[in-house]
Order: structure tokens, then sequence, then C-alpha cells
């Protein structure tokens, strides 16, 4: 297993890691599993070297914390792991103020969240998601009170747009506060829009960049096929059952070019799609750890094997290509065409009579 430094904390996390979210048995069949299922789960994680293990107190109703938290005490590996957990959703539907990003919720579901994982501190406590309504202020303060109580480690950031992260991040370097560790957000080959803003910002800024859902919800699987034609999406599995259904909408055309690329490259190389779609993330540098959401010890075996396989530069440039998102202004503004004019030209390419291409003089 590789291990990547979490942003610019001093902790190392694996490259590949765990997502808990199927760990218990109140969200139905396709997103629970039985307890000694779970605890196999547990068992091949920590074996294949597996140390950064996330859940929600959210996710089961509270119920994979609990058998988390259980599961790894069992085992005295609380020390060992880097262990996150998240809070913003409600989870008392008798309880207005029971989600949202507020000192009461916050530290309401930090207390609860610590008791169902049998546990005296959170590694990493992320915001699930920004309630659109509490100040960014109000959640850092808290943050670092629980912090000085020794009840988290560090904050992260969940699911919130670029320019949440910015400014919190430069709240915490004006004021002194604690800064943020690392911030998870959707990421896969059919969802990229994360690589305008925050893939650089991870490079300049120093926060941690851990991805959730790399295999679509099971698009990348192989698993469903998709008739755009008549929009009909068929296979066994939660997209086709709607169940938590996939971030994306299948029916885009460059989700069938990518499919049809990442089939194709299968059939070459004999490897499945999902490994493939798991090494393309696992190339990357500047992202710290890959969240695998598995169902079973045999998915999670599957993929872990991403990590020990080798694929040529070409099957992954390929990928790159194929998926690749347009560009939104202002991030045309960082393509080469226009940083020439701040540069200069590159050598051996100059407009005519040696100025610049006029596609390359416009300036705004």
């Amino acid at each position: 297993m590789e291990y990547r430094r979490l942003g610019r904390t001093g902790i190392r996390v694996s490259a590949l890691s765990l997502g808990t979210a199927t760990l218990g048995s109140r969200w139905g069949p396709r997103w629970s599993m039985a307890p000694a299922e779970a605890d196999a789960l547990i068992d091949t994680a920590l074996e294949r070297g597996i140390n950064l293990f996330d859940t929600a107190n959210a996710y089961n109703d509270g119920e994979s914390e609990e058998w988390l938290g259980r599961a790894l005490k069992r085992r005295s590996a609380r020390d060992r792991v880097v262990l996150s957990t998240k809070f913003g959703y409600r989870t008392d539907q008798r309880d207005v103020n029971s989600g949202g990003c507020s000192r009461r919720a916050m530290t309401a579901a930090v207390e609860n969240s610590l008791s169902r994982l049998d546990t005296d501190y959170v590694d990493l406590y992320y915001v699930h998601l920004w309630d659109r309504v509490t100040s960014i202020e109000e959640t850092l303060e808290t943050a670092t009170d629980l912090i000085a109580q020794g009840k988290i480690r560090y904050l992260g950031l969940s699911n919130v747009p670029g320019w949440y992260l910015g400014y919190a991040d430069g709240l915490c370097a004006g004021r002194g506060l604690p800064p943020i560790a690392a911030v998870q957000l959707n990421y896969n080959l059919l969802t990229r829009s994360l690589e305008h803003e925050y893939l650089s910002y991870a490079e300049h800024g120093g926060t941690g960049l851990v991805s959730w859902g790399p295999l679509a919800g099971g698009l990348l699987t192989g698993r469903y096929r998709v008739d755009s034609r008549r929009r009909r999406l068929e296979g066994a599995g939660r997209l086709t059952e709607g169940i938590l259904g996939a971030t994306v909408s299948p029916f885009q055309d460059i989700v069938h070019r990518t499919l049809a690329r990442l089939g194709q490259l299968s059939e070459q190389t004999g490897e499945s799609p999902a490994r493939m779609a798991l090494a393309w993330l696992l190339r990357n540098p500047r992202l710290t750890s890959v969240t695998l959401g598995v169902s079973s010890r045999a998915q999670l075996l599957d993929n872990l094997e991403a990590a020990n396989t080798e694929f040529p530069d070409g099957v992954m440039a390929s990928l790159d290509e194929v998926s690749a998102p347009s560009t939104p202004h202002p991030y045309d503004f960082l393509a080469q065409e226009f940083q020439d004019l701040v540069h200069g030209t590159p050598a051996g390419d100059p407009g005519k009579d040696g100025q610049a291409p006029m596609n390359q003089q416009r300036t705004n």
C-alpha cells in the first residue's frame, strides 16, 4: 500500500481508503451487510494496509459508526488508523436543529459520533455539506474549540464549492485558526469538474484532496448497459433500483464515449473496467486518497488490485483524453494560448510575421 501525506498535516494515509456507508442494516439490502461480512471487510482492509476509514453520522442511520467503532476496538486497531466521520445532514426528523453546520448541531453531532464510534477523538471531522445558512466563521470557531478539547484532531470540508474552501482557509490564516486539513469531493472518470479548481488549490494551498464515488455508483464497472437512444439503464444494481443513484446522468455524450472507450481498453488489456478507472485516479499525485465504497469483501479485494496493476501510459492517456471535460470560463484563460501572451510564444511556434496568432491576441 502506498501512503500519502494528508495535506499540510504530518500524518500519512493510505492511497486507497475504505468508505463504510454499507456497514449497517438500516438502508436496505443494496446498502447493507451482515455483521460477519462487515467484520471480514474491516479485517481485509487492515491486512491490506488501509489505514484511513471514512464514515458519517448519517450512514445507515448511525449504525455505520457503531459497527466500525466496534470492529476497530475488537482488533485494538483504533490508535493505528486515521478515522474520519462527517456531520451536516438532519439525523432526527423531530428536531429541526439536528442538521446543519451551526455550533449547536456540530457540538451535538460530534458527541453522538464519539459515543457510537466508542472513541475519545476523531482524527478528521468533515462538514458533510454546507447548509447555506450558517456562517463559515461559526463553524470554524466551533471546530477550533473541539480541537482544543481533544475531540477532533483536524477539520475537513466535503461537497463544498471552491469559494467556500478558499474563504475558510483565508479566515483560518487571518485569525490564527487551525487550517482546513482536507476536502472530500466526488471524483472519477465521469465527474471531473473539480479539476478546474481543487487540483490546483490542493497543489498550491496544501489542502489534502480525498475523493469519493470513484466508480460513479457502478457506472464504471461495466455492470450496466446504457441505452442513450431510449434513455434506459439496464443491469442489476443500485442505479436501476432507484437507490441513491449516480451523481452524473448516464445519458450524456461524454459518458457514452467514456464507457465505450473503457470497454474497448478492457478487452485489449484483459483488465476490468473498474480496475482501470481506479488506476486512473491513483496515478494522480495531487489526490491524497481514493475512498472505496464496496458492499462485500470480494469487491474490496478486486478494487485493491488496481493499486498493484500496471497499465501502459497510452491506456491511461486514452482514458484521460476521452473523458476530458469542457473548460468553463474563466479557466480557459489558463490555457497555453493565453499563457503565451504572458510568457511569450514558445520557440518555433510564431504567428505570421513573428506575431502571436490572432486567436492568441484576444485579451478579454
